[in-house]
């Protein structure tokens, strides 16, 4: 959420924070009395690390073409809200966007390749009462990314459906969409009350707050309720709740805070996940619950029993019969 203004070009330019280690550093707030300082200390690093000259190790000239010829003082703007990341990991492209191959690799401080899937903990305090997100699919985009279980450090990628690369045809993504990590979705664990095993992934999550976050970003989220969508005879558990650092995160403590604070948003979310894929020819999705999106309790008790069945997973007493990266 920094924005750059040249005094030699009057183009406001997007600023990557996230890119630079110094950021990654630096604990961010949206709010309260710590919210001046961190406005301060963003500008002073951003102006330090624009007037660079631009080196490869940087990739300034990469982000801005006239970074080291055009900026001489940059000014910087800093909006009222941050966009808020966890300082332990970042992302890198590998390949290019929209392609095949490109991947979204998951790197911890030290820029070591990490598992979006195993190496990120499930909660993210001690109390348990948040957990870890990795976003896959920002709000507002359409290419149908993923966590990759089956590559090594299971990096993110687009899904591939009959050798095209998949988008959604439906529309964009209402919300943040992505997975919690440490947990699986086992296809021979039957729930008691859709009596359909697991779609063989992470579970999915989303993520209803205001702010779109890019793709990878890993953050803290609190559960708001879950959605038991049946797809093609296996449960989907689709886990709603909203960005611990969302100015409205406090408003909201259970599914039924959603609909008050969010009017409308979860019944919107709900029917394009029913809908979506009539956009290919294909009929509606099914929901369990006759569609009800269940409270945070039941959420959390889907959330504890498929971090056990990721756990069985990795531990080698659950066959790993898919050939999914476990390392």
């Amino acid at each position: 959420n920094l924005q750059l203004v040249s005094e030699k070009n009057p183009n406001t330019l997007s600023f990557p924070c996230w890119k630079y280690p110094a950021f990654r550093k630096m604990a961010f707030v949206s709010s309260g009395p710590s919210f001046a300082a961190s406005r301060s200390a963003v500008a002073s690093i951003a102006a330090q690390q624009i007037a660079k000259p631009a080196k490869a190790s940087l990739g300034v000239s990469s982000f801005f073409p006239m970074a080291a010829k055009n900026v001489v003082r940059p000014h910087i703007r800093v909006s009222s809200t941050l966009v808020v990341m966890s300082a332990k990991y970042s992302t890198e492209n590998l390949g290019q966007q929209g392609t095949e191959s490109f991947r979204l690799q998951i790197k911890d401080a030290a820029g070591n390749n990490v598992s979006a899937w195993h190496s990120i903990p499930l909660f993210a305090n001690a109390e348990k009462t948040l957990l870890n997100y990795v976003n896959e699919i920002p709000r507002g985009t359409s290419a149908k990314m993923e966590i990759a279980t089956d590559e090594p450090h299971t990096p993110i990628k687009q899904d591939i459906k009959k050798g095209k690369l998949r988008f959604y045809q439906y529309g964009d993504s209402l919300i943040n969409y992505g997975a919690l990590p440490q947990t699986w979705e086992d296809p021979n664990d039957i729930n008691a009350d859709t009596k359909c095993g697991g779609d063989n992934d992470p579970v999915d999550f989303i993520e209803i707050g205001d702010q779109v976050m890019p793709m990878g970003a890993v953050y803290p989220v609190k559960v708001l309720g879950v959605l038991a969508l049946l797809d093609e005879g296996e449960t989907d558990w689709k886990v709603i709740g909203i960005n611990a650092n969302d100015p409205k995160a406090a408003l909201v403590n259970d599914i039924q805070d959603a609909d008050k604070v969010f009017p409308g948003k979860v019944d919107a979310v709900r029917e394009w996940f029913r809908m979506y894929k009539t956009a290919e020819g294909k009929g509606e999705n099914q929901y369990a619950f006759d569609g009800e999106a269940k409270n945070k309790e039941y959420a959390m008790k889907i959330v504890a029993e498929t971090h056990e069945c990721w756990r069985k997973l990795k531990e080698g007493k659950t066959p790993n019969e898919d050939g999914l990266w476990l390392a």
